[in-house]
């Protein structure tokens, strides 16, 4: 596991100048040395490799000591040659001081042939190195600083590279390492939030130290949703083996940007992409074929629509096991067409900042309702699945309860079961919210009901409203409008859906008595708690 930055160095970030220090013999320079270098650079991890005439004088260079200083870690080429080096015994008297003996900054050794013990305890031709040393005497004010350098470095287990190792496996094996091992640079946040208790419960959501399967945790809210998972991801970043933070989704997703953003997606990823991906279909396709077996973190940030979900996510075989795709919307929605849609295990999590505001601790813990855990939910669907069988004049069913409760649970497992599938054969699903807007809301009902709705994106209000009646008149259909908060949203939407008395329903979520009083006046609302 990576370490966060908080188990490293407390050096700010900012100091930093390179990923890497290499340290490496002269003779390795255009061979192996050469071939890692470019490794490491191509999978973008800034690598210092010095030049032959900043090692001139008696001590090191000013270049050389600020390049250490300056590194997040160090790799070293230890061959049988390093140790006559004075240069080398140096840099890594300087190396280890840096990492504190190896416990701050991450220093990883390569073994080039050559065995660690040697290194550890000074053997063979190491022995025979220190000694030509101590026997020329100039450098006998150093000898011991020296000793005890290959002493610690000696006790950190590292690549071995031997004639029964093909250099491409260690290279590779050395990146992914390196990769491991790097401290995860934390996302700018601009004044954090703050709320430390919804990072918690968000991160216990994510369960990040398992290793099962990959699954999504949808987080829908307002306000500050991107500063809180910005900070999320900083948390938990470090628990995966590459990660991404992909901004403004939807927005860059309407200019057409699916192939960036797939192209961005694997280059932050560590996976080198050197040419245009052509299209979305490839772009998928490389996503999977490259992170299969590789545990990430990925972030999708702001998204509207099932599109990018589809194309940037997938299914849950995209990732390695143990991976997160965490993924904010407005449209709650969009997250479960897509469960519904690619079978994929979804979270959720509800975030609203002004609401944690003179909370005590148990009544923010209430407010988050995972459907995996959530039981006991038998009774009501039974009563929600009867009244959605019942009286066809009356096509409207509400479920009131608080904020955060559960009610969009409930209502899903109601449109996921087989006796509602079975009882309408056109089903839809939109996300309203307390500021909706009518385009989004219809367009969403839409992406339910046609197979491709990119035409109408830029159509009315009044064209979207008469493509949903054509969809739905004459046929029995269920629309969930989830969350709706006043009545006069209803007023707004309802002569979008026909009523031929064929026993079609409307099944609305509120946390308002007033709206299921004012779409139903007949009927009471169905009440919903959780217990």
């Amino acid at each position: 596991m990576a370490g966060s930055s908080s188990d490293h160095d407390a050096t700010p970030l900012s100091y930093f100048k390179y990923d890497v220090f290499l340290s490496f013999r002269s003779y390795t320079r255009l061979r192996f040395t050469d071939a890692l270098y470019h490794a490491l650079v191509n999978k973008r991890i800034e690598t210092f490799r010095d030049r032959e005439n900043l090692r001139t004088g008696e001590e090191l260079e000013g270049a050389l000591v600020e390049a250490i200083e300056r590194s997040r870690m160090s790799v070293l080429m230890l061959c049988d040659e390093y140790p006559t080096s004075k240069w080398c015994l140096d840099e890594l008297v300087k190396i280890m001081e840096c990492s504190e003996h190896g416990t701050k900054r991450p220093v990883l050794p390569v073994y080039y042939y050559v065995e660690k013990s040697d290194v550890q305890f000074q053997l063979n031709e190491y022995a025979k190195a220190m000694t030509n040393h101590q026997e020329k005497g100039r450098y006998n004010h150093k000898l011991e600083a020296w000793r005890s350098a290959l002493s610690q470095v000696g006790k950190i287990y590292g690549p071995l590279c031997n004639q029964n190792t093909p250099w491409g496996v260690v290279i590779d094996n050395i990146v992914e390492e390196v990769s491991r091992r790097l401290p995860s640079i934390p996302l700018y946040i601009d004044r954090p939030l703050g709320l430390d208790s919804q990072l918690e419960e968000a991160k216990s959501l994510l369960e990040v130290d398992s290793h099962a399967a990959c699954f999504m945790l949808g987080i829908h809210g307002d306000g500050e949703l991107r500063k809180f998972v910005l900070e999320l991801y900083n948390e938990i970043r470090g628990h995966f083996k590459a990660g991404s933070f992909l901004s403004n989704v939807s927005e860059k997703t309407k200019r057409g940007g699916l192939e960036g953003l797939q192209k961005t997606l694997l280059s932050e990823m560590g996976e080198e992409v050197k040419t245009e991906i052509g299209s979305i279909s490839r772009g998928s396709s490389e996503i999977r074929q490259r992170l299969g077996k590789k545990r990430v973190l990925l972030v999708l940030d702001d998204v509207d629509s099932i599109q990018p979900l589809e194309s940037l996510a997938g299914a849950g075989d995209w990732f390695g096991p143990g991976s997160r795709i965490i993924t904010t919307t407005r449209n709650e929605g969009v997250l479960d067409k897509h469960a519904l849609k690619k079978g994929v295990e979804i979270k959720k999590f509800c975030f609203d900042e002004g609401e944690f505001e003179g909370m005590e601790s148990d009544d923010k813990q209430k407010r988050y309702v995972v459907e995996e855990d959530v039981v006991g939910f038998e009774d009501d669907i039974a009563i929600l699945i009867k009244k959605l069988q019942g009286d066809s004049h009356n096509n409207v069913v509400s479920i009131i309860g608080m904020g955060g409760l559960g009610k969009t649970t409930l209502a899903r497992k109601i449109y996921s079961s087989k006796e509602v599938k079975k009882l309408f054969p056109y089903c839809a699903w939109s996300y309203v919210s307390k500021d909706y807007n009518k385009k989004e809301v219809l367009l969403r009902i839409l992406d339910f009901l046609m197979s491709s709705t990119s035409k109408f994106k830029d159509s009315s209000e009044e064209v979207l409203k008469n493509e949903v009646g054509k969809c739905l008149k004459w046929s029995k259909y269920l629309v969930v409008l989830d969350d709706i908060w006043e009545p006069e949203a209803w007023d707004d939407l309802r002569d979008t859906f026909p009523n031929d008395k064929n026993g079609s329903k409307i099944l609305i979520t509120s946390r308002n008595e007033m709206v299921a009083n004012y779409t139903n006046p007949s009927k009471p609302p169905h009440f919903f708690w959780l217990t």
